[in-house]
């Protein structure tokens, strides 16, 4: 008999606990810090594998810097065009910044979404778990602006949405 595989929904708890854990034992080195908070503006787009389908996102982020490498943040995006049955997705990952610039991000989310039947029915609403893996490169625009390209994978049931675009943020 094989052991049983390991959800996704298991696998996303343990990377949580394991991006978490070192944020708990860190001591808080955040004087280094210009701004701890930080709101950007998410525009770009959203590609889902599965259905082959393209559209426009855009997105609100907030980020929490709790020591030079370490941040969390919360991200909500809505798209906004037909192409792509996403209606809006929350995620709460957790950010480890490499570099100045560069940055990777993992965190869990919950996605909704509209199915609209091919017979004409009424359309059906479904909320999916979702596990978002990110990378981007934040670049200062002087004072307290940042443009940050990035590229997300969105695990989302198992197939694969992509979100790539462009955020601009704003420290405080």
């Amino acid at each position: 008999m094989l052991p049983a595989r390991p959800s996704l929904s298991s696998l996303s708890l343990l990377l949580v606990c394991l991006c978490a854990g070192p944020l708990i034992a860190q001591e808080a080195e955040v004087a280094d810090i210009e701004y701890k908070n930080e709101v950007e503006l998410f525009v770009g787009g959203v590609t889902e594998t599965e259905q082959s389908a393209s559209g426009f996102g855009i997105g609100l982020e907030y980020n929490r810097r709790l020591s030079p490498r370490w941040s969390i943040g919360v991200e909500a995006v809505e798209i906004s065009t037909t192409d792509v049955t996403r209606s809006w997705l929350v995620v709460v990952p957790v950010y480890f910044h490499i570099t100045e610039g560069l940055g990777i991000k993992a965190g869990p989310g919950i996605e909704g979404s509209k199915e609209e039947p091919e017979d004409g029915g009424e359309s059906e609403s479904t909320t999916e778990f979702v596990l978002r893996l990110g990378a981007g490169y934040e670049f200062e625009l002087g004072g307290r602006f940042t443009l940050t390209p990035e590229i997300n994978a969105d695990l989302i049931g198992g197939h694969v949405t992509w979100v790539y675009g462009l955020s601009f943020g704003v420290g405080f």
